[in-house]
């Protein structure tokens, strides 16, 4: 009797344990990656190595390189400039890269084909941390100081530009439509702002007590990950959170498209947890990413892409 009932809680144990799972696939690049955005098959890696550098990512294949030129530090040598941040608009006509100038300034460079201008440098006094396309002709800019900015590529006009906080900017995510914008800051407070205008619509707070360093915006749920060793999700319209608690700082998390499942690191190993967000069960435990992660994208129910503070971008297939 006693060798059933062992064998009946082994079985539970094995049912109820995460399924580990390897990286399918590895992509080298050159430098160490900052950023990843995916675009269909199309992924593009933000290097501290003076380049942006474009594959498919279902094929690994490099498909281009946009090389940046060499800059100054503060002892007058030359180095290679830092690529902070990339986006794409939905066409794919345009991009936008944020790139390391002279005496810790930024450049914004705007890509249309084969043809590239400056859109912001340090004469424009816009101290920049993200930026994102709302569509063809806007950019969402977030600042260090906790500024959002509405900008107007055509005209190069500052449509808006409000400050939501003392604190200073963590990391901010717009919904499907671009439409709305979930925006946190070293306070750990997540502001849910209207893009068009600027209007703050939700203010969540409570889950994380500390900086968040990142967050994504899917199906009117908002994943923060935070400083404070806790991944939260928040429901929207009236806000319900869920708190995971992990064993390290939360670097990097997703949200798959229907929200269903949570993604974010969980131990100071880099392991990657995957969430039923229904049940609050831990589904997948993924395991391969050597450092410090910074990124994390889905590309379907079934496969991530992830990134990290080295030259590794991983592929992940889940059963």
């Amino acid at each position: 009797m006693k060798t059933i009932w062992l064998l009946v809680i082994t079985s539970l144990f094995l049912a109820a344990a995460p399924h580990v799972v390897s990286p399918e696939a590895t992509i080298e690049t050159e430098g160490n990656v900052i950023e990843i955005v995916v675009k269909g098959s199309t992924l593009y890696a933000a290097t501290d190595a003076g380049k942006l550098e474009v594959y498919d990512w279902k094929s690994r294949k490099l498909l281009r390189e946009f090389k940046f030129d060499k800059i100054h530090d503060f002892m007058g040598d030359p180095i290679d400039p830092k690529v902070f941040g990339v986006d794409v608009d939905e066409s794919g006509k345009r991009m936008v890269v944020q790139v390391q100038e002279e005496e810790g300034e930024r450049t914004l460079w705007l890509y249309e084909g084969d043809k590239r201008r400056i859109l912001l440098d340090k004469r424009d006094h816009i101290a920049m941390r993200e930026v994102r396309f709302v569509d063809e002709d806007h950019l969402l800019i977030a600042t260090m100081s906790d500024e959002l900015i509405l900008f107007e590529i055509s005209t190069k006009k500052r449509l808006y530009q409000i400050k939501l906080s003392l604190s200073v900017f963590s990391d901010y995510q717009l919904d499907e439509k671009r439409a709305r914008v979930a925006t946190s800051c070293e306070s750990g407070i997540v502001y849910v702002v209207d893009v068009r205008s600027g209007k703050v619509l939700k203010t969540l707070e409570g889950g994380n007590k500390d900086n968040v360093f990142k967050v994504d915006f899917k199906n009117d749920h908002i994943l923060a990950c935070g400083q404070d060793r806790k991944a939260v999700l928040y429901k929207l319209p009236g806000g319900e959170m869920t708190v995971y608690e992990t064993d390290f700082l939360v670097y990097a998390g997703a949200l798959n498209d229907d929200a269903s499942l949570s993604a974010f690191d969980i131990s100071e190993e880099n392991d990657i947890g995957i969430y039923d967000n229904a049940t609050k069960r831990m589904l997948y435990r993924l395991k391969g990413q050597e450092s410090t992660l910074n990124t994390i994208v889905f590309v379907g129910d079934k496969r991530l892409i992830s990134s990290s503070d080295d030259n590794h971008i991983l592929i992940w297939r889940i059963p």
